[in-house]
This record gives C-alpha cells, structure tokens and sequence, in this order.
C-alpha cells in the first residue's frame, strides 16, 4: 500500500520543444513518460536533458496515443501547440465545428483529440497571453466549450512568471481543466513573489552576476566558474548539480554597436542613443540594457541581438549569453542546450520557464493528492 502511495504522477508533454514544461514537472516529483518534439535540432537538446522520457521526433498527426501512453496511466497531458489558427479564426468560431476543423487549428486539434484519447485527470495547455482577448474572447470561451465537451471543466489565467520565482516579466495565458470534479480554479497556483508576497521579485543581477564577465565574442561552449563567495540563493539553486558551465558564449558585436551600448544606462535604450549613433532600428525596445535590481523583460528567440529588445546586459557592452537567458528562464546549469546559434535561440526564448511550470505541477499534484486520500 505503501508503495502504491509513492508512486510518481505520469504526464505527457506534447510540443515540448527543449522541456521547460518537463523539467517543471520533474522538479515537482512526476515522471515524463513521454514527449513530442516536431524539429530534430530541439528534440536532440530534449533528449541530451530527459534521456529517461520517450521522445516523439514526427509530425504529431502520425502519433498514435496508444503509443504516447506506452502502457502506462497518464496523470497529466501538458503542452502548448502552436496558435496561429486561433489569431485567424475571425467569425467562423461560432460556427458548429468550424473552429476545430480549420486546418488553420490542426496542432490544437491534435492536442485534442490526445486528451480526449488518454483522459488525463488534468491537462495543461499553454499559450501567448494575447490569446485571451483574440476576437472578443471568443477564441478562449471556444476553447473551453470544447474541453468541456469531453468532460473537462477548464478555467484560464494569465499568469505572470515572475509572480512565481522567475526573474522575468513573462506573461503566459495558461488552461488548466481537469474531469475529476474539482473546480479548475484549484489547480492553480498562488503568488509567492511581488508587492503583495512574502518575497520580492528576482532581479535580473540576483540571477547572472555570478557567472564570468566576458566581452562580446568571448567565452566558449564549455569553460570554468569562477569561484564566488557571495552567491545569490538563485544563482546557488542554478548552479547546484553543475560542476562546469555551459552555453556562455558572447555574440561578436560590431565595433560600432559596442560604442552605441557604451552610452546606454541601465534602464535605457534607443532614444538615448547619441545622434550620431543613432541606427534605424524602430522597435520601441531596440537597445535596451537590463537593470540590475528589476526582473527582465521577456526573453525572445533573439536575446543576442541588441537591436531586437531590452536584452544588453546590465554591466558588459553586449547582448546576453545563451547561459545568461537560460537563467533568466530559470533553467539549472546543468541544462545544456546543442544546435547552431539561432537554434539555441529559439530552444531558449520559446521555452516555458521551468520554475512557473514547477509552482503549476506543485499544485495539480496536491490535489491530485488530495483525491486520493478523500
């Protein structure tokens, strides 16, 4: 009886890309049974940091859930398929089927019909938070007619990651329902970080300073930590299980783009570029260097490109290293992430932070622990 009562919560994680989703879960005590990945270069770096989960690498239409399932019973199916069919949608939503059999919708709709297969007791989706408000907010009430016919009720909320640990002003619209008779509203998570919490937001120098500071076009894929007595709590939990560091490498900026970013001030950005440096970049965050003593802004797939956002590191004239993003993502050290440049990129800036996805799994599993004591 014991040993029933220990045993480890299943998912699924479907759209997985690198694992952030995963990773939250482990650290919360699950087991990932098994996971989805479309692209080889991000389902590799998955494999090279889950090597005990059964990775997918096809097209998800060709998946059999029977197969994801692999004999086992599935507690959870995580995901977050992509939604360019939702920002399409317009009014045939309220069409009788329209919605879901738009080929424009074809990845949710396998999200679906996985869940619908397997019957979780709960299921995760994700997605850009914007997605709430897409044509009146009939794309989230359509999302969830659905769901609850196969016998899910579901609730969505934005949830704000640095609200949750995450030294990062990241917004995620996430769904949760469940078919086991609690209200979804007990599935998520309360707020352990801001104004109104215990603890204050992590700011973006409680999470990088300790690593080596390199110029731009410096460091290597694998190289030493220095030794630091003065360590933040974060930057001890990052670095914990890491006996080398990986992934901090600098993008080799231009001569002229390194004397632009000497003039910039933490907090600034473009508009207070000298004339004479001034370049034609129009985003409204091109250039912008990190302040130390604030959570950064969204990670994007380009965080090593300084005229793309607020990503210039809050000391060194440059943008941040991929080892730098992935703490700011709240992944561990030990997380090594392969490919080209602009796939660690995308494996990094896409990636749920691993820290939200753990105060999520936190929750789903005591009430799951809760059902089965009552």
């Amino acid at each position: 009886m014991a040993g029933k009562k220990n045993k480890k919560l299943k998912i699924i994680d479907l759209f997985a890309g690198v694992g952030g989703l995963s990773s939250g879960f482990r650290k919360a005590g699950f087991e990932v049974v098994s996971a989805n990945e479309y692209k080889p270069d991000i389902a590799n770096t998955y494999i090279k940091n889950h090597p005990e989960t059964k990775m997918f690498i096809e097209d998800i239409s060709k998946i059999k859930s029977s197969d994801l399932v692999n004999g086992e019973e599935i507690d959870v199916i995580v995901g977050g398929p992509p939604c360019q069919g939702f920002s399409m949608a317009g009014r045939r939503i309220r069409n009788d089927g329209a919605f879901l059999n738009d080929p424009r919708n074809e990845l949710f709709k396998e999200f679906h019909r996985i869940v619908k297969d397997v019957r979780p007791k709960v299921f995760v989706m994700e997605n850009v938070a914007a997605m709430l408000n897409m044509h009146g907010g009939t794309v989230k009430d359509k999302i969830i007619e659905i769901f609850k016919e196969i016998g899910y009720e579901t609730e969505v909320r934005v949830l704000l990651a640095a609200e949750y640990g995450v030294p990062q002003l990241r917004k995620r619209a996430v769904f949760i329902g469940n078919r086991i008779g609690f209200s979804p509203k007990d599935f998520f998570p309360n707020k352990t970080h801001g104004p109104l919490c215990s603890k204050p937001f992590v700011s973006v120098g409680e999470s990088i300073l300790d690593l080596p500071k390199i110029l731009s076009g410096a460091g290597e894929f694998e190289s030493e930590y220095l030794n630091s007595s003065d360590m933040t709590s974060y930057e001890k939990e990052r670095k914990s299980n890491s006996k080398k560091l990986y992934n901090h490498q600098s993008t080799k900026h231009d001569k002229r783009i390194i004397e632009l970013l000497k003039n910039i001030k933490p907090g600034q950005g473009r508009i207070h570029i000298p004339k004479e440096l001034q370049t034609k970049s129009i985003h409204s965050g091109a250039f912008g260097r990190l302040e130390k003593g604030k959570p950064a802004y969204t990670i994007t797939t380009r965080f090593d490109t300084p005229s793309v956002g607020r990503v210039t590191h809050p000391v060194s004239h440059r943008a941040l290293t991929p080892r730098e993003a992935a703490r700011i993502q709240s992944f561990d050290d030990d997380f090594i992430f392969y490919g080209n440049k602009s796939s660690i990129g995308v494996q990094i800036g896409n990636a749920v932070p691993p820290l939200l996805a753990k105060a999520i799994a936190l929750k789903i599993r005591s009430v799951l622990d809760k059902q089965k004591n009552d």
